[in-house]
Parts: C-alpha cells; structure tokens; sequence
C-alpha cells in the first residue's frame, strides 16, 4: 500500500482478516480489487450512504464477484450494476455456507426505523458477525480513526494499528 500512495489505517487481527480504512473513499473500489488480487483472498468492501444505506462489494482474487445495496436511493450512481447480494457467493468467500439462512435475513431486512435496520452500521454489525469477520470494522472509517475515535470490539488491538506512508 505504501509503494502505491495509499494512506490508511490497517488493523490487523489475530487470526483472520484485516480491516483496513483507507483515505481517499473514490479509490476504495482500486483497492479492494488490488489486495484481493495479490493476496488471492476475497475482500470486502463496505460503505454507508446517508446513515441508512449500507453498500458493498465482494472482491474474488481481484476479480468483482458481488454487490449489494440495501435500499436504491436516487443520489447513488449504481450503473448497471445489479446490487442484490449473492448470499452464496458471499458466504462461499467467507468459507461461511453455513450462514447463509442468516445472511439472508441480514440481507433482505427492510431499512426502516421500527421494523428493520434503522442505521446501516446496525446491518453491517450483524453482517459481519454472520459471515464472522471482525466486528470493530462496523461503524469506524478514516476521519474517526485519525480524529482519535478508535474502533473497539474483539479482535481490536490499538497497538497493532499502523498507519500507512
């Protein structure tokens, strides 16, 4: 990430995925796909939009393997991307088969502030807990983490986050 100008804040984990929250939010998509693809591992990438609206996509060995948005919002430039969420797909990165009944109520759970998600980060939080990746990854971006506002969750060592050059 350093040879390519990428400014970020890495937190590692134990024994798992690393959670990275990276600067520049228009060249996340670049990153996601480059990591996947050098590493030969999946990876995530999740945003919210508006506090209610939490996207993602799912990076295969550096190849673009699944999207999802939770609710359409006419300000979001989706193209022609289908962004339904494959629950398989998903759940086959994660090596998480058995998670799929759980993922898909994550998935398909209205956005509304009584019966469903209200907050993105809520969805995100259940999201990741479905599919077991870290928690502290749920809520937390760039400017918190440089403002001071760490993550905190299992897994989270403030000691081992590094930031990059």
């Amino acid at each position: 990430m350093n040879g390519q100008g990428h400014v970020a804040y890495v937190a590692p984990t134990l024994k798992g995925p690393a959670v990275i929250y990276h600067q520049d939010l228009s060249g996340q998509e670049g990153l996601a796909a480059t990591l996947s693809a050098h590493f030969q591992c999946p990876a995530l990438l999740v945003m919210t939009y508006n506090e209610t609206v939490l996207l993602y996509q799912l990076y295969v060995n550096g190849d673009l393997a699944d999207t999802y948005v939770s609710s359409p919002h006419e300000e979001l430039e989706l193209g022609d991307v289908a962004a339904d969420g494959n629950v398989e797909v998903l759940c086959q990165a994660f090596e998480m088969e058995h998670a799929e009944a759980r993922v898909e109520r994550v998935l398909r759970r209205p956005t509304h502030p009584t019966r469903g998600y209200a907050l993105a980060v809520n969805r995100h939080g259940e999201l990741a807990r479905a599919l077991g990746l870290p928690l502290f990854a749920a809520g937390a971006g760039f400017n918190d983490v440089e403002m001071g506002e760490l993550p905190a969750g299992q897994g989270f060592d403030p000691g081992q986050l590094k930031k990059t050059k």
